[in-house]
């Protein structure tokens, strides 16, 4: 970084100061207001009113340079009207319900956060060119970088502030002084003190720039330090792909976010060793050059794999608006991969990843672009993923569970109640139970919990689910009927690939023993019956076991568990070999050494 380009505003005027630090106690005092009722009631007003008071004044403290900068004040004013407009439009998204919702806004505020401060590092870097056509790259990496710093060092010195202020009171209440407790925690104290901290905490960073670019420099040159060893885990884990395949990613259900948080960490380590683009060539050897631009040349390939993990939830189960946002946050990225990728490829050495400074800007207002749009109705994610839902409901591929109802009327904004009301109007769901729960939903006033439950399956849809052990017998009819009566239990694992397959699970062809998760198979574990038991395995990694059932003809259910064999001692080599042995059917029964030990009227003893 250059040490003479950008001075943090040492230089800040005493009034400057001064007022910061009174925005920030004024701040903490309205806060205290708003929650406090003097406004008005809870309500969404009273949210967006404590919305808007933390993010306007905490962007002009963060901003400003000079209280006479007309430049400035027209920036906020256009800043207030965009935040207003969008906290409206939120609200209308939402819906009269939804907006009621604390947790509702929270998504909101995450994206607020992010307009924010890519926002702030052009509104600083306008002021001093007074053009964003002539903001250099260099300008915006050293404001960006410095203002996480600074808020990094902020709340550092509002937490050390309080830590103070305890040992302060725990110190006179040991003598039974409690003024000092008492005063400490009265919320008027809490807020009034904490906004006059984050101020003074602001203030300092902004004012000092030396120790501000030492503590930047040591963050950096961590960063730096980590980025080859992240760049040969991008590398090796690329090169392991076509021997495990992708179906092991799939499985873990976490895939996406995964790819997309190595992909966010690779973006920022090669930002902090790019840093402003003044360096003409690589801080490191031709060798690990060459590993890192591999690196970047790869990372389409992660967010092809971050992509395709999306759209396969969205096959699966359609979008949401949780799902649209992944797909933007993935769609993003890809983006940020190619152009990466691009100047990775670069053939000058001498000039080291220098697209990257033409990159990231044109990136940060697609960004921002993307923040404003996705709380519009102009690319609402609730109204898209309310038109999904309802059509899978309305189709037949969701099944119409009490829980998908409810999902659909509370989980999509102002659009899940007239889609639930399409819904009531179609005939497979205007009689029997079905037409019940549609009625109990549009009562409803609030999403409560409802255990979820797997889909009433037949027993034709559990010979599909379920697969049969090579060499072993089909179970008989009835032991089919009692798992789809509920009389016997399947196990969770088990329960959970019905709930997944429900749907569709009657076209399905019968699991390959190979992948199956739950295995069928026959045994006589009891010596004293003439017919095998049957047993019903999972092989998932932590969880291997058998349950086994049997007839008991003295009972009015014919099935019922009798027993389960489990393997606890077995190491993770021996677990695959016990699961290799269940798919292909080798088991084999084997007859204790040891009798039991019995006692006339008492409970047996086993020998274990």
């Amino acid at each position: 970084m250059a040490t003479d380009r950008f001075a943090p505003t040492a230089d800040l005027p005493r009034l400057t100061k001064e007022v910061m630090v009174l925005t920030t106690l004024v701040q903490g005092a309205g806060v205290y207001a708003l929650l406090e009722g003097w406004f008005g009631p809870a309500g969404p007003l009273r949210l967006i009113a404590l919305s808007l008071l933390l993010a306007v004044p905490g962007f002009f403290v963060l901003s400003v340079r000079q209280l006479g900068d007309r430049l400035l004040w027209r920036g906020m004013g256009a800043l207030g009207l965009l935040l207003v407009a969008l906290h409206g439009s939120v609200w209308w998204l939402l819906g009269s319900q939804g907006a009621r919702s604390g947790s509702a806004w929270v998504p909101w505020l995450l994206c607020q956060g992010a307009l924010l401060f890519i926002a702030l590092a052009w509104m600083q870097a306008l002021q001093q060119q007074r053009s964003l056509r002539r903001v250099p790259y260099a300008l915006l990496f050293d404001y960006a970088w410095n203002n996480a710093v600074v808020l990094g060092f902020a709340l550092q010195f509002v937490a050390l502030g309080w830590a103070v202020l305890g040992l302060w009171a725990g110190l006179f209440a040991l003598v039974k002084v409690r003024l000092f407790a008492d005063t400490f925690t009265a919320p008027a104290f809490v807020y009034m003190a904490t906004g006059l901290m984050a101020g003074l905490g602001v203030l300092l960073a902004r004012g000092q720039p030396r120790p501000l670019r030492l503590m930047l420099q040591l963050v950096l040159t961590l960063y730096r330090l980590l980025l080859p060893l992240l760049a040969l885990v991008v590398v090796l884990f690329v090169a392991f792909l076509p021997f495990t395949g992708v179906q092991p990613l799939w499985e873990t259900r976490k895939a996406a976010p995964l790819l997309m948080g190595v992909l966010l960490c690779l973006l920022v380590f090669v930002n902090a060793v790019y840093q402003d683009g003044s360096r003409q060539a690589a801080p490191y050897p031709f060798a690990l050059r060459a590993l890192i631009a591999a690196a970047l040349a790869l990372m389409p390939v992660l967010a092809t794999l971050a992509l395709w993990a999306v759209a396969l939830r969205v096959r699966q189960y359609g979008w949401t608006h949780e799902r649209i946002w992944a797909l933007t946050i993935a769609g993003v990225l890809m983006l940020y991969a190619l152009g990466y990728a691009w100047a990775a490829l670069e053939r000058d050495a001498a000039a080291w990843l220098q697209r990257i400074g033409r990159i990231n800007p044109a990136m940060s207002w697609l960004v921002m672009a993307l923040l404003v749009l996705l709380h519009t109705p102009l690319l609402d994610p609730y109204r898209i993923g309310a038109a999904s839902q309802y059509q899978r409901l309305a189709d037949g591929t969701q099944a119409p569970t009490l829980q998908a109802l409810q999902d659909l009327r509370f989980d999509h904004g102002r659009h899940g109640l007239p889609a639930l009301q399409r819904l009531q109007g179609l005939p497979a769901f205007s009689q029997g139970e079905v037409a019940q729960d549609v009625r109990q939903m549009l009562a409803a006033e609030a999403k409560r919990y409802l255990p979820r439950q797997a889909s009433a399956l037949s027993a034709a849809d559990w010979r599909n689910l379920l697969a049969v052990a090579p060499g072993h017998a089909q179970p008989p009819e009835d032991w089919w009927q009692a798992l789809a009566n509920k009389e016997i239990t399947s196990g969770s694992v088990c329960r959970g690939a019905g709930q997944k397959s429900a749907p569709t699970a009657g076209a399905q062809p019968s699991p390959d023993p190979q992948t199956a998760s739950c295995l069928v198979l026959q045994a006589s574990l009891d010596s004293t019956s003439e017919q095998p038991q049957q047993l019903l395995c999972t092989t998932a990694r932590y969880n291997l076991s058998c349950r086994v059932f049997a007839r008991d003809p003295q009972v009015q259910e014919p099935w019922q568990q009798v027993g389960e064999v489990r393997w606890p001692q077995a190491t993770g080599q021996q677990h695959a070999q016990l699961v290799q042995a269940l798919r292909e059917g080798r088991v084999q029964v084997q007859a204790s050494p040891w009798r039991d030990l019995a006692v006339p009227g008492l409970p047996t003893g086993r020998v274990q």
